[in-house]
């Protein structure tokens, strides 16, 4: 039995219209990890970065779900060759907005640029899909997902690459149903003394469905 899909659009995002509901919807995609990692400075570290091109966390990258001309959900995704180019300038803005924070978290950091940031050439990542609870299960992730894999494909990208973390089983079935499949093994770390635990799930995007 499929799910009814709730009337949308897909529009990339703009600044500044967009700043609020993405920091807000960055830490929905992980309500714990982000902060952990952030180390209190998310908000702010999210909306600066938005708002900045040429990074990662840029509105360049990220597209928003519009219900009744209002924000649903985003997700942020990007090629390999983008995530090379724009590494350098995203640490530094990362470095600018938590200020003193960033060195204390500074082996955090690296953690997840070495492992959630990983990419292989003809990677497209899913770096964050989040929904305001009250639009979620109405087809709109499965829209998102199917509107990013046309631009993968688009960008010459072979695969489609998330990380979830392993408790967070909704989000693992959700993107089994679209055809990803797990890679590899968990990987984890420790963050204050709270453990975080990721899986990769990939779909292999050559040569159509």
């Amino acid at each position: 039995m499929s799910e009814k899909m709730t009337e949308h659009s897909i529009v990339p995002a703009r600044v500044p219209e967009d700043t609020e509901d993405f920091a807000r919807l960055f830490i929905i995609s992980g309500p714990e990890f982000v902060p952990a990692l952030y180390a209190g400075t998310q908000d702010k570290v999210a909306a600066n970065c938005f708002r900045h091109r040429r990074n990662i966390t840029s509105f360049e990258h990220a597209h928003f779900v519009k219900v009744n001309g209002e924000n649903a959900g985003v997700i942020l995704a990007y090629d390999w060759i983008v995530n090379k180019k724009e590494q350098v300038k995203t640490t530094l803005l990362i470095a600018r907005y938590m200020k003193s924070k960033f060195i204390k978290q500074l082996r955090h950091l690296q953690w997840a640029g070495e492992v959630l940031g990983k990419m292989d050439d003809g990677t497209f990542y899913i770096a964050s899909l989040a929904f305001y609870p009250q639009f979620r299960n109405q087809g709109l992730g499965t829209s998102l997902l199917l509107h990013t894999e046309e631009a993968a494909r688009k960008a010459g990208a072979t695969k489609l690459e998330v990380d979830a973390e392993t408790y967070n089983e909704d989000a693992i079935r959700f993107y089994k149903r679209f055809g990803m499949n797990t890679v590899g093994e968990p990987r984890g770390t420790v963050i204050n003394g709270q453990e975080f635990e990721f899986i990769r799930l990939s779909k292999d995007i050559r040569g159509g469905d």
